[in-house]
């Protein structure tokens, strides 16, 4: 199976990322109902300090995946947070890791991330409601022009999934899969198919919409539709 890389941060939206996202922010919450209930803890109001780390440790990992563009956007997000440590009287060791691995990145470029990533985990307590919060925020990020609920992580999947990959048969072009490294090909929305019968219509608006999903779940290549 042929899987490619299609390495855009910024576009009208990738809706497979968003999925991916939205799931993991799903197990993590689960996560954190269950520490609450064995403790007696209550579930934390994230600090943006943590999710800013965690962010930046999920978008190292995508790094890793063959994404080099995630590499300075995490760069960002761990300036950010530092700058949010020390302005917020965080615990200490978030706006010293933060910087750690900042430098790091900053010094080895991508040879450094495994590094960066050691320190961000070895040295961050990130509780499962942190890395909610942050695989949330990733979502959003995803998927910018998506107005839906995305709280309701099942239920904003499912929605996802139906808008933008449970087709009907004559919208989906022969050969067009997502190639996402790691991931299973998905048929994704594009420009309707018409049979030569002429039987088969799709509305306008809906094949439209349709060409925001292609390469990376969603991601489409330049110069394609």
């Amino acid at each position: 199976m042929s899987l490619e890389i299609v390495d855009e941060l910024m576009t009208p939206g990738c809706p497979q990322c968003a999925v991916k996202h939205l799931s993991a922010a799903l197990s993590y919450s689960a996560e954190a109902f269950a520490l609450s209930k064995r403790y007696g803890a209550l579930h934390l109001s994230p600090l943006e300090s943590k999710v800013l780390l965690a962010r930046a440790y999920i978008n190292l990992g995508e790094v890793l995946i063959g994404y080099e563009s995630h590499l300075w956007f995490a760069v960002g997000l761990l300036q950010r947070a530092e700058e949010g440590a020390l302005c917020l009287n965080a615990p200490r060791e978030c706006s010293e890791k933060a910087r750690e691995a900042r430098l790091v990145l900053e010094k080895d470029g991508r040879a450094g991330v495994r590094h960066a990533m050691q320190i961000i985990g070895e040295g961050v307590l990130l509780e499962p409601a942190y890395m909610e919060a942050a695989h949330f925020e990733e979502a959003r990020r995803e998927l910018p022009g998506d107005d839906g609920d995305f709280l309701d992580y099942a239920g904003a999947v499912e929605r996802i999934r139906k808008e933008y990959f449970d087709l009907p048969e004559a919208m989906v072009a022969e050969g067009e899969t997502t190639t996402k490294q790691g991931e299973p090909e998905m048929a994704t929305k594009k420009s309707p198919v018409v049979k030569k019968t002429g039987k088969t219509k799709v509305p306008a608006a809906t094949a439209a919409k349709a060409t925001h999903a292609a390469c990376k779940g969603g991601k489409c290549k330049p110069g394609k539709k």
